[in-house]
């Protein structure tokens, strides 16, 4: 009898046993199951980002990297298509952040929000995403410069303003005199230039003037000084102070085959009642003495203005019948008066333009 009661207490025994088996080995398949289904859960949700990510203020929550970046659209756009108006002078240019360099690294960003999300373990990523608890996570856009693209909108807006300064001057070319009045130039310093640029662009200045720098000429009117025009085919010698005629005078010049020599000399000696050389011995000065002294006779008359044009001078002439006529030996003749007024009225350096 007391051995029938043991051997059924040993099949209760046993029997709860493998209840507990059972039971045990069922929580533990589910519990598989379900840790399966969770990781299948976060693979599935691998593309998007975790709940509660901000960039730039921009919530970007549950979303793939391409509707995070459509959703950054419009604050990508306001940092870069900022105006910035740049003036210099009446120059003025309509440009903006993008233009002069400005780069908004929005792959980045969404790179860092997705490595957000890869730093939780994927029983953390579950919890967030199943229960939609946000992670509560802010980024910020990363912004770049480009120095090198302001440096060369500057290059360009220097050669829209950047102006030579022109010298006053007065010429005889193409049969007509030729005035140049001075004109100041204008420079444009390109390292404060940069500066200015670069700081609005980095900064949030709308709206910047660049200085320029007036380049005064070298030689204006007021400083060009004397210059004499010989108009060979109408025998007359026309004085300039600047570019204002002062005077004009009838002269003569060089015969046909002794012609006055064309171009752009200078006065290089001037001579009070000069002594005549003769400079053609051997030619059309074989029968007139070496020399003539000053006085009545004297070919030179009373003055005379060596130019740098060899043997050739200004100067005046006792034959006032040979004025207004081709009749020297390539010097310019001028009445004695006349010879006298323009000495007084020039220097030593003054131009001489001899034309036709």
């Amino acid at each position: 009898m007391r051995r029938n009661r043991g051997h059924a207490e040993g099949t209760r025994r046993l029997r709860r046993a493998s209840i507990l088996l059972t039971l045990t080995a069922f929580l533990l398949l589910s519990l598989a199951g379900a840790s399966y289904a969770g990781y299948r859960y976060d693979r599935e949700g691998a593309d998007r980002l975790l709940p509660g990510v901000h960039i730039a203020g921009v919530d970007v929550g549950d979303m793939t990297r391409a509707e995070a970046e459509q959703a950054l659209a419009g604050s990508v756009s306001a940092i870069l298509d900022r105006p910035i108006d740049v003036r210099a002078g009446s120059h003025l240019w309509h440009e903006t952040a993008k233009s002069l360099g400005t780069r908004v690294d929005v792959e980045g960003a969404v790179d860092q929000a997705f490595g957000l999300s890869d730093s939780f373990n994927w029983p953390a990523r579950v919890y967030h995403r199943l229960l939609n608890r946000p992670i509560s996570r802010s980024l910020q856009l990363s912004v770049s410069y480009d120095r090198p693209a302001v440096s060369s909108f500057v290059k360009i807006a220097a050669r829209q303003v950047v102006k030579e300064a022109h010298d006053a001057s007065i010429d005889f070319t193409g049969g007509r005199l030729v005035v140049e009045h001075s004109q100041a130039g204008v420079a444009l310093p390109a390292k404060a230039a940069i500066a200015v640029v670069r700081h609005a662009v980095e900064g949030t200045t709308g709206s910047v003037r660049l200085g320029l720098r007036r380049i005064p000429p070298a030689v204006v009117e007021d400083s060009l000084g004397m210059t004499i025009v010989v108009r060979t085919s109408m025998e007359r010698l026309y004085l300039y102070d600047g570019v204002s005629l002062v005077k004009a005078y009838s002269v003569a010049t060089g015969q046909p085959q002794y012609p006055t020599p064309l171009g752009h000399f200078e006065i290089i000696n001037k001579r009070i009642n000069p002594t005549w050389v003769n400079p053609a011995t051997d030619t059309w000065g074989k029968n007139e003495p070496a020399q003539i002294p000053p006085g009545p006779d004297n070919p030179l008359g009373t003055r005379a203005l060596d130019l740098s044009a060899p043997g050739i001078r200004i100067h005046g002439t006792p034959d006032d019948t040979s004025i207004g006529h081709a009749a020297s030996h390539g010097c310019i003749r001028m009445h004695i008066p006349d010879s006298e007024d323009l000495f007084g009225r020039v220097g030593v350096g003054t131009r001489v333009i001899i034309v036709l």
